[in-house]
């Protein structure tokens, strides 16, 4: 007897046991010859319609088609026919998909599998977009639901589309905090940092790198990518105050110092010129968005390292030409001109633009300085003793020397009180006898 035959009897079979049996037999049949070939992917084709028929019956379809799905791992393992045979057997069961929506959310996670195994990310995810995640008709935990999106947002990330890739994040966000699973919530903190990297959002992403890389739970490997991932972030972005912080911290992370990377970020955080010739390694080892073509034709690396080397000339130069700037940038001296205006603009460099002697002046101390009446952790609770309240300020360059010599004296004072309350703690004889005032 033939499988259609076979298949046709099975359907009209009216005991559900002996229903059951006849499929499954027919199904080992159809396997038993190894490799499969075309007759067999037709029979297998035959055999998930035949699951399907509304004569079946539900309950004995839906257990089937489970088990069929469980043969994906066990003995049909060809990608090709894996494919042909998912992609069939989900157009046959949407018509249907209130009553199979848990075995087409199987089927649509094993063809994702299936196209990310051969990289076709974008497929694989938009498969994975087609889960209904928000029905009434079945119980789906949150936990199945984060890993999906998660798993959404890694693929489009691999294809970079940052764009919908947040979108799924904003709502694995929502889902986030609810979750006791430990992988999912490190696979959330890394999509996150990824796509803070894929936006341009370098600091943060940095921010996000660096903490991740002390996860110990995280292989050996993957911590070190993710800390040369915030090496790259911190050098990619914007010189100013923030960055400087940022590869503070990095370059006081003594496991920085084991990475090729090492050289560039120490270059910019000693705030040193950098020249073209002593990026080449940094350079290969950059993602492609780093050095995707701007609106200006240059990529982010190059708008990088360029405003660094202009940061750092302003800690080595009192004034400069437009010229000898441009030299140093290696751009023109109108480009030269818009950087720097840029960065004085935005308060990330101190200094001003003489067009007419086509000079640039820069301030002492070179970056942007933001005091906030008393710079330091120290000068805050020195103003908290005085009763007084902190308040941003941004310093005129003329005052800039003045108010460093006041954040001393005040800073000065401060120790002083310091001091003389210790003493009186030990010796508090001794301050009374000393300091009346005090006392």
């Amino acid at each position: 007897m033939d499988i259609s035959q076979r298949l046709k009897d099975c359907i009209t079979n009216s005991q559900q046991k002996d229903k059951l049996d006849g499929f499954r037999s027919v199904l080992d049949d159809i396997l038993s010859s190894t490799p499969l070939g075309p007759d067999q992917v037709q029979h297998l084709k035959d055999y998930v319609e035949s699951v399907l028929d509304e004569q079946t019956g539900l309950v004995v379809s839906r257990q089937l088609l489970a088990e069929f799905i469980d043969l994906f791992d066990k003995r049909i393992k060809d990608n090709e026919i894996q494919k042909q045979l998912l992609l069939f057997a989900i157009e046959r069961a949407q018509p249907r998909a209130v009553s199979f929506e848990e075995q087409l959310s199987q089927l649509r996670e094993k063809l994702a599998g299936v196209y990310e195994a051969e990289e076709e990310f974008l497929e694989a995810a938009q498969v994975l977009q087609s889960i209904q995640l928000d029905s009434g008709h079945r119980a789906i935990s949150d936990d199945y639901k984060l890993q999906v999106y998660i798993r959404i947002v890694q693929l489009l990330l691999e294809v970079d589309e940052p764009v919908p890739a947040e979108t799924y994040l904003n709502r694995a966000a929502l889902l986030q905090p609810t979750t006791e699973d430990f992988v999912l919530g490190l696979k959330f903190k890394l999509s996150q940092a990824r796509i803070l990297d894929a936006k341009r959002r370098f600091l943060e992403a940095a921010s996000k790198y660096h903490e991740l890389s002390y996860v110990s739970q995280i292989d050996e490997d993957e911590r070190i990518q993710c800390l040369t991932a915030a090496v790259q972030c911190a050098v990619l972005a914007g010189a100013g105050p923030q960055r400087s912080r940022t590869l503070a911290t990095l370059y006081k992370d003594e496991r920085t110092h084991h990475l090729p990377s090492f050289p560039v970020l120490e270059k910019t955080y000693i705030e040193r010129v950098i020249r073209s010739e002593q990026i080449a390694e940094f350079f290969s080892t950059l993602k492609p968005h780093h050095v995707a073509k701007l609106g200006d034709g240059t990529t982010v690396f190059d708008r990088a390292i360029r405003e660094h080397n202009l940061l750092s000339a302003s800690k080595i130069y009192n004034n400069i030409t437009f010229d000898e700037l441009a030299s140093l940038l290696n751009v023109s001296s109108d480009k030269a001109e818009e950087i720097a205006s840029q960065m004085i603009t935005e308060n990330r460099m101190v200094g001003s633009i003489d067009q007419l002697e086509r000079l640039i002046s820069f301030e002492s101390g070179g970056a942007a300085h933001n005091e906030r009446n008393g710079d330091s952790a120290i000068t805050a609770a020195a103003a908290a003793a005085n009763g007084t309240t902190q308040t941003n300020r941004r310093i005129e360059p003329s005052m800039l020397e003045i108010s460093k010599w006041d954040s001393a004296i005040q800073t000065l004072c401060h120790d002083m009180d310091t001091i003389i309350a210790s003493m009186n703690e030990k010796y508090p004889e001794y301050v009374a006898n000393n300091f009346e005032a005090i006392a």
